[in-house]
């Protein structure tokens, strides 16, 4: 033993039961045997043993796919399942899920139906993908069935109940035994070519045996193939046929196929009748809420009064041309004011300077008569104070001037009138001046205010400077 890993059981188990069920020859297995030891739990699956002369092995179908058997399975019975072979765990046993049940008598079609399906499965022709939407509202309707059979006349009666606007044209076609296939596929065809809205393809239900000509594998390549939208209801809820799965949709009875088919007039109508009354109440609001503000806009002071527009508008221009008028009134004074005062102040300038000169001059003389020895350094002494005197005289002269020549530029510089006697101008809409290009709209008339005189206008195109 040494040399060989040593597993636990279960380790075992999983590897086996990995195997088995890794294995596709062992998925989707088709046996027949005899049930034995069959027991039906409370919990609905069913667990039995399948055996023959020679072996048995268990079995579990659990009740999501018993309840598809369409007969009642007894010990002794001989049957035909279909089933994928895995392992218990727990027992460590090899057994069989199986999710198909058929009796054996009739074993060979249903070998043949299973080898159908796969083979077209393999084609992709049961995916989704390729099947055609219903249309909503047909009006004109292929039915494809025996003739004057009971699958017919339960369709046309529903048909009438349900959704009698629709033209519904029948191609009978033999639904049952040898050439069947063919007189469908025939039926199918001129359907097909009629340009009809939908396609019904039905037939009561019948043994295995019966509904064989729809397991025909050209039949189910013509339903896949067909440019109308189609709708199978082939047998009762517990049969399906090779054409239900390649259908753009499958019924469960000739009845439901029309169901599927159609959509019931009365609620038709009723949805119709709500939409109707929806629109009237939203005609009805919008007609009231637009009454209501005709009565507002009616009874406004704007269509009442509409000089109240311009009135007020008018009376606040009047004001500010006003008060333009007095500024322009006060700068003149102003400015009669300033020249005044510098008049003035140079007259004084002048008649200071006059009497500095008077008293220098006395001064001198005196000096002169009192004492002559000392003449020369008087009159330096003088010099130096008449030049010192003169000096700061000027300079506070200078800054006098330099403060007023200020002033009074200032005040030019911020006259209005003189921003306007450079060319500039003041524009103003509905007595507002106008900052702003925004404010203006191509087709405004603006008044223009010069240096001199003022203007109108209209806007022809407004635009922002970067």
């Amino acid at each position: 033993m040494s040399g060989r890993r040593i597993v636990p059981v279960s380790t075992l188990v999983r590897y086996l039961k990995g195997q088995l069920e890794g294995n596709p020859v062992l998925h989707g297995v088709l046996i027949e045997g005899e049930i034995s030891n069959l027991r039906k739990p409370y919990s609905g699956h069913w667990y039995f043993s399948l055996k023959d002369d020679t072996a048995s092995m268990a079995c579990v179908m659990f009740s999501s796919r018993n309840r598809n058997v369409r007969f009642d399975p007894k010990n002794g019975d001989k049957v035909i399942v279909r089933a994928d072979v895995t392992v218990y765990e727990s027992e460590g046993r090899m057994q069989m899920m199986v999710d198909a049940m058929k009796p054996s008598g009739i074993g060979d079609l249903y070998l043949q139906l299973e080898a159908l399906k796969k083979k077209l499965s393999a084609e992709g022709l049961f995916q989704d993908i390729y099947k055609k939407p219903l249309p909503l509202y047909p009006m004109s309707i292929g039915i494809v069935t025996g003739n004057h059979t009971a699958a017919l006349s339960d369709v046309l009666v529903t048909l009438k109940k349900r959704w009698p606007i629709a033209k519904a044209v029948v191609y009978p076609a033999a639904v049952q035994g040898e050439g069947a296939a063919v007189q469908i596929i025939d039926a199918l065809h001129k359907a097909d070519a009629a340009g009809h809205d939908i396609i019904l393809l039905v037939r009561g239900g019948g043994s295995l045996e019966d509904l064989w000509c729809f397991n025909d594998e050209q039949l189910a390549r013509v339903v896949f193939a067909m440019h109308t939208p189609i709708v199978t209801g082939v047998g009762h809820e517990i049969d399906t046929t090779l054409v239900d799965y390649v259908s753009d949709h499958r019924a469960n009875t000739p009845t439901g196929a029309v169901e599927a088919a159609t959509p019931d007039i009365h609620e038709v109508e009723d949805l119709l009748h709500t939409y109707q009354t929806r629109m009237i109440h939203q005609m009805q609001v919008r007609m009231g809420n637009a009454e209501k503000q005709l009565v507002h806009l009616s009874s406004s002071p704007v269509l009442s009064r509409p000089e109240n527009l311009y009135n007020q508008r008018q009376m606040k221009l009047d004001y500010l041309r006003e008060r333009i008028l007095g500024y322009t009134s006060v700068l003149k004074e102003e400015r009669n004011r300033f020249e005044q005062l510098s008049h003035s102040l140079s007259q004084q300038i002048h008649t200071k300077e006059s009497l500095l000169m008077q008293k220098s001059m006395d001064y001198r003389s005196r000096m002169m008569m009192a004492c002559l020895g000392r003449i020369h350094q008087e009159q330096s002494e003088l010099r130096n104070l008449h030049t010192r005197l003169s000096t700061d005289e000027k300079m506070a002269l200078e800054r006098r001037r330099s403060d007023l020549e200020k002033q009074m530029r200032l005040l030019d510089a911020y006259s209005p009138l003189k921003i306007l006697d450079r060319g500039y101008a003041v524009v103003s809409k509905d007595g507002s001046a106008v900052h702003d290009v925004s404010q203006l709209q191509t087709g405004d008339m603006v008044k223009i205010r010069f240096g001199v005189g003022s203007a109108s206008a209209a806007i022809r195109d407004t635009r922002k400077e970067p």
